[in-house]
Order: structure tokens, then C-alpha cells, then sequence
């Protein structure tokens, strides 16, 4: 499995055993989601689960959508040199589409991921699938600096700031901007964070008119998103 970093110890309710995830999480056997406020963690046969609102209803991976974008995802590749197959670190995992995206193309991934109940998901649909990459629940700064050079290109997709519109976003956005932390570092910082961990290259997903975070080497624009590419 994964690696889970961080001394929190959040409640897997399991319908079926869930022995693998142990270290991780404080286990209670349960048949259903127990009724309550707030995210939970529910394990059965179809696999990991967040449950959410009052009907307890479940959220769930789906490996068809993170395919359907790897077919997509041409820039992302351009943009870490996903045809020389290198290394990368997606350190900003969330729920894992760009990262699984570039392992699909052939790439040697390591998702970074702070929450442990996003960690859970992520693990359970790599391993499950028998997916090509890593999962590691840890906070990304730290687990760059512990790096020195240890991958060839790191990736950081930062949540982007909510827009003010009247849709909501997609649930799974939702659930993900309810779980992520606060991040009090600036994308300056976070950028030199990433190049202790990089060998070659640092990737920045940005919004097309978002402000660089200092000068990138290149870039390369879609119609709404851009990849802002710094030099290890």
C-alpha cells in the first residue's frame, strides 16, 4: 500500500475487513455509514467511499473518467515530458486525475496527498486497479524537502481559488475544497519546495490569466488552464 505520514488516526467504518488500512485509520465495523454530521470514511465491496449529507450518500473513485482524461490530458503530458517516460511527483494530488493521467502514459508517479480520508480513496483505487504509481499521505513541503533530487519533474496543481458564480462546483470538488487544509505558503514558496525534490523540470497548473509564480523557462497555454514550466 501507501504511505500515511501524518499521526491523525480518522474512523474507517467497513463493512468487509479492512486490515490493510490499520496503521492508517481506527477501524469500526459498521454495515452502513453511521448517521452524523460531516465526511466519513466508509470501506465495503466496492471499494473506498466518503459519505456525505444527511441521506449518507457515497462518493466514489472512478478509474472510466481518470482514462477519459489521460486521453485528453495532451499539454499536461507535453509539459512533463511524458513521452521520456521520467519520474514525477504529483505533489498536490487531490483526487489524483492529472498524476493517474501521466502514470497511464507510461510515467513513474508519485501522488502527494495531506488528507487522509483523500489518501484512503486514492490508495484504495491504485491498488485495486493495480495502477502504476504510489500513493503517500504528506503534507508536500515536507515531503519535498526530505526528497534532494529525487525525481525527475515535480507537478503542483493547486486548488484554485472558487470562483464568485452561482453554480456550485462538481461534488467531487466540493468534497475535496471541504477536506483540503489551509495552505498559508504563497506559490513562490511552494515552487522552491518543489525543486528540492525535482531533478529537471517544476510544472505549475495555472488558470489562463493567473499571475507566474516568478519567471518560468516556458509555457504552454490550453483555452482555460496553462502549464508554467520552471527549470530544476
Amino acid at each position: 500500500m501507501g504511505h500515511c505520514q501524518l499521526n491523525a488516526r480518522p474512523v474507517l467504518y467497513h463493512r468487509i475487513p479492512a486490515r490493510r488500512y490499520a496503521d492508517a485509520f481506527a477501524l469500526s465495523p459498521a454495515a452502513c455509514p453511521p448517521p452524523g454530521p460531516g465526511i466519513q470514511l466508509y470501506y465495503d465491496e466496492q471499494g473506498m467511499a466518503l459519505a456525505y449529507g444527511g441521506e449518507r450518500r457515497l462518493f466514489r473513485l472512478r478509474l472510466d473518467r481518470i482514462k477519459a482524461r489521460a486521453a485528453q490530458s495532451l499539454l499536461l503530458a507535453r509539459a512533463c515530458g511524458a513521452g521520456r517516460r521520467p519520474s514525477v511527483a504529483d505533489v498536490f494530488a487531490g483526487w489524483g486525475t492529472d498524476g493517474l493521467s501521466l502514470a497511464l502514459k507510461g510515467c513513474a508517479v508519485t501522488l502527494v496527498e495531506r488528507s487522509p480520508l483523500v489518501w484512503a480513496l486514492l490508495d484504495d483505487l491504485v491498488a485495486r486497479h493495480a495502477l502504476p504509481a504510489t500513493v503517500v499521505c504528506a503534507e508536500a513541503g515536507t515531503w519535498c524537502r526530505a526528497q534532494r533530487k529525487s525525481v525527475d519533474v515535480a507537478y503542483l496543481d493547486p486548488m484554485f481559488p472558487p470562483r464568485r458564480k452561482r453554480a456550485l462546483p462538481d461534488m467531487s470538488m466540493q468534497l475535496l475544497r471541504e477536506l483540503a487544509e489551509r495552505d498559508d505558503l504563497d506559490l513562490a514558496e511552494r515552487l522552491e519546495q518543489a525543486r528540492t525534490a525535482a531533478r529537471q523540470r517544476v510544472v505549475i497548473k495555472r488558470r489562463i490569466h493567473d499571475p507566474t509564480a516568478g519567471r518560468p523557462a516556458w509555457q504552454l497555454r490550453g483555452g482555460r488552464i496553462r502549464f508554467d514550466v520552471y527549470r530544476a
